[in-house]
């Protein structure tokens, strides 16, 4: 990931955040006491770039942990597996905020879920920070891409309720 690409999604996660916290957890019934990510379902190299962008976030780094890593079950992108991913640790009462860099299907992230879950976390809220839009899935699509191409985004909005 350039380093330009790196910023830039710290910026929209630090954003975000920084605006609708609030709104998530009164929405997820409280706060969360950790943020976690959700791994990488590939063999990447190194530090995940999600991670990454994360600890450029003074706001959101102290409360972050790595608590998963891939585990035997298969995960496909429709697909999710309880055993796809392993917790690092028992959770037993803590509440997790899940980000994922990509949303798909929510296979993956519904796997992260799963494995805190199995652990004894309650996943207060799952955010992903990017959505997968393949424009040549249909003229609708197509047209929703294009028009997501020339407008600029407005975070002042809460999808959960008034805040």
């Amino acid at each position: 990931m350039s380093w330009n690409f790196l910023v830039k999604t710290a910026a929209i996660l630090g954003y975000f955040l920084q605006l609708h916290s609030v709104c998530i957890a009164a929405a997820a019934g409280g706060p969360w006491d950790l943020i976690t990510s959700v791994p990488s379902s590939a063999g990447r190299e190194g530090e995940h770039p999600l991670m990454r962008a994360i600890k450029l976030l003074p706001d959101i780094r102290d409360e972050y942990e790595l608590l998963l890593k891939r585990g035997e079950g298969e995960i496909t992108h429709t697909v999710a597996s309880d055993k796809g991913f392993k917790a690092l640790r028992r959770l037993d009462g803590e509440r997790i905020l899940l980000i994922d860099d990509t949303l798909t299907s929510g296979a993956r992230a519904q796997s992260a879920a799963s494995a805190l879950s199995n652990a004894g976390a309650t996943v207060a809220a799952i955010l992903p920070i990017g959505r997968v839009i393949t424009p040549s899935f249909g003229p609708h699509v197509e047209a929703y891409w294009k028009k997501q191409g020339v407008s600029v985004f407005d975070f002042n909005f809460c999808c959960i309720g008034d805040h």
